[in-house]
């Protein structure tokens, strides 16, 4: 049976999961699990001290949770799971994993240190039938790349004998993982490899993959390599296959990349300025904090020092560009390799001209592909580098998990059409689709462009048949259901039907699956108009306020569309906090991520539109609002001595937000940001 947490008022939310714990487990239980004495639990629970945040997960873990799967949420297999990486990332969207496989015992050690469910890891995979493995909505799979031996296939073909998939790939461990595709015919599969899958045996190996997964077992994939450094400080090529057992509107490009170099060295190091946490889990393991540096045992020594740089000159005199990686906290690292615990090489972290350099510690590691402080490393040294170097970039996976839940989750179909309803063109009274589409043009339009001289009303009027002027009044019409704009005396024209009603509270209850019928339906009727329905505004305050894309865009190039020009639109193309309207600076930003509240992820009540360092420090928690739409600046940022900060982001506290002219963001998505990602709430 699930636990109901029980959230404790006015508390740290790490207490509350304690409050929770307790219910189930001993204070010496709950002090074994966390790395801590009996008499700190006793204090917590005292509050003469406060937990630290970090232990939120760790405490998560006691709790008996996972029994069954929360609304919206999907069941994955792990296969080849390493210790986790591919996993993290699809618990993270709201996944639950049902079974695990992994061979290697020190991975496995860390990984049931880490994913206490329950469920057992089956080792071998080869010796795992199949059908013994329980149903899934997406298999996901790390496997390593073999030779596949496609010797024979001619002479069988010679003989007119049949080969399936099995003939190709006997022998690598793919044919494990398309024998349960087969078998289990899940929805979706993820396959994480190295990029020279592509190119591996002049494409051959990667040519029997593609054609395994589509012509035999009949899936739509699609794939890309990405490279780690767009995540982490990192540069780390991986291919991402993703596969679908219908088709489905996937497209890699629908969520933007971050740009390369965002993060760099300085957010991995160990911090010696005192504000490095304090990991019980890792005791004094990899950091002194008595001394506030790492161990020296990570510094090279002079022997190894030395053979490093003649071994690079060596190679330097013959024009190779063999040798080691020297980084700075500003750089981005080199691959972290399966050997790097030998020499460290590839990755060595400058401690100025007085000192060798040193290794990254395995704490580092870990940063370094995207795991959190909370993950446990139960290994040696030298097993914990050999793990990290094997493992999957934990964001550049979620990355992908993102997009492919879109599809899961509202098993959404390419289309590139819609059925267009036969009283489309209707003159008389309005009918439910026409107000549907002016209702979606509405949310996208600033308020004071809404006149039948606008060239988007006048496009929407031809393909339904109505006037300029009277789709401009139907828009109006909906206004007056807007209390943003009835809060400030506007009405609009105060003629709402019954029928606008239902429409306005239709979109209020599934903006997502609207605004893709809305957008798909606008398409369809667009191909079957003659003539130009899409001119250019000028008067429109950002570049991609004007017109609608011609082409059949991918369901997830449609939410980010339709949200961020209803939100763009909403704020008259301006930064509400600093004022900014450089439409390429400008972010629709999700105030509840989209990730955590579904229902509200088109929602333009739930965006503000703010400049891509605005931004930034919103979704970091950084900066949050008030009730009454004032604008919080966290004490970390206070203590700061960075002139930037001081300068722009300091002066921010207090002021108030320009508010909207439409969709007013809501009281309960503001106390949510404050509550659950306002870094002093969460201290």
């Amino acid at each position: 049976m699930n636990a109901a947490l029980t959230l404790v008022s006015d508390q740290d939310p790490v207490l509350s999961y304690l409050y929770e714990a307790r219910k189930h487990h001993t204070q010496a239980a709950i002090a074994k699990h966390l790395g801590v004495g009996i008499r700190t639990i006793s204090r917590w629970e005292a509050r003469q001290t406060s937990p630290p945040a970090y232990l939120a997960h760790a405490l998560q873990q006691l709790l008996p949770f996972g029994e069954e799967s929360p609304e919206g949420a999907f069941d994955f297999i792990d296969l080849f799971a390493g210790i986790g990486g591919l996993r993290k990332a699809f618990e993270q969207i709201g996944g639950r994993c049902v079974f695990s496989s992994e061979w290697d015992t020190y991975a496995q050690k860390t990984y049931a240190e880490n994913f206490r469910d329950g469920h057992p890891i089956a080792g071998d995979i080869t010796q795992v039938q199949a059908a013994d493995i329980p149903d899934h909505d997406v298999l996901l799979a790390g496997f390593p790349c073999q030779p596949f031996s496609i010797a024979g296939v001619s002479k069988k073909n010679a003989l007119g004998k049949a080969h399936g998939f099995a003939c190709e790939t006997q022998g690598t461990l793919f044919f494990d993982v398309a024998r349960i595709i087969e078998t289990k015919r899940p929805r979706a599969f993820l396959l994480e490899n190295v990029k020279n899958l592509v190119s591996h045996d002049k494409g051959r190996t990667f040519d029997v993959i593609r054609r395994t997964l589509t012509e035999v077992l009949g899936y739509h994939i699609h794939y890309r390599v990405i490279d780690g450094a767009h995540f982490v400080p990192q540069h780390r090529e991986r291919i991402l296959i993703v596969g679908f057992r219908e088709p489905m509107a996937f497209d890699f490009d629908a969520l933007p990349l971050p740009p390369k170099g965002q993060r760099t060295l300085k957010d991995i190091l160990h911090r010696t300025d005192g504000s490095e946490p304090v990991l019980p889990w890792d005791e004094s393991r990899f950091f002194d904090h008595k001394k506030q540096r790492q161990l020296d045992k990570y510094t090279l020594t002079d022997h190894l020092w030395l053979y490093l740089q003649n071994y690079a000159a060596k190679h330097r005199a013959k024009g190779n560009g063999f040798g080691f990686g020297l980084v700075k906290s500003g750089d981005v690292t080199r691959t972290l390799s399966a050997r790097y615990y030998k020499d460290g090489s590839e990755i060595l972290v400058y401690q100025g001209t007085r000192k060798n350099p040193r290794r990254l510690t395995p704490r580092e590691c870990a940063r370094l592909m995207g795991y959190p402080d909370t993950f446990r490393i139960p290994v040696s040294d030298t097993r914990a580098y050999q793990l990290f170097s094997q493992a999957a970039v934990v964001p550049m996976v979620e990355y992908a998990a993102k997009l492919m839940v879109s599809q899961l989750n509202l098993g959404e179909k390419a289309s590139e059409a819609v059925e267009v309803p036969k009283d489309i063109m209707a003159k008389g009274l309005w009918t439910k689709e026409q107000v549907k589409l002016a209702f979606y043009l509405y949310c996208q339009l600033p308020y004071g462009r809404i006149y039948g001289r606008n060239p988007e009303i006048i496009a929407l009027a031809k393909v339904i048949s109505r006037t300029p002027d009277a789709v401009a009044m139907k828009m109006l019409n909906i206004a007056s259901l807007d209390p943003a704009i009835t809060s400030t005396g506007r009405v609009g024209l105060g003629n709402a039907s019954a029928l606008d009603r239902e429409v306005w509270d239709e979109f209020h209850s599934d903006w997502e699956r609207l605004a893709v019928e809305c957008q798909l339906l606008r398409q369809q009727l667009d191909k079957n108009t003659v003539g130009d329905l899409e001119q250019e505004d000028d008067e429109l305050v950002p570049d991609d306020f004007t017109g609608e894309t011609r082409q059949v865009l991918t369901t997830q190039r449609i939410k980010q569309h339709f949200f961020r020009r209803a939100v763009l639109s909403s704020y008259r193309g301006r930064c509400c906090m600093s004022g900014l309207s450089e439409p390429r600076l400008l972010v629709a930003s999700h105030i509840v991520p989209w990730s955590k509240d579904k229902a509200n992820r088109l929602n333009p009540s739930n965006g503000l539109c703010l400049s891509a360092i605005h931004d930034r420090a919103f979704d970091k928690g950084l900066i949050t609002l008030t009730d009454d739409f004032k604008i919080v600046v966290s004490e970390e940022l206070k203590r700061k001595n960075e002139t930037f900060i001081i300068e722009v982001l300091l002066p921010l506290n207090g002021r108030t937000i320009e508010p909207p002219e439409r969709f007013a963001p809501q009281a309960e998505f503001i106390a949510w940001h404050r509550k659950e990602l306002f870094v002093d709430n969460r201290k």
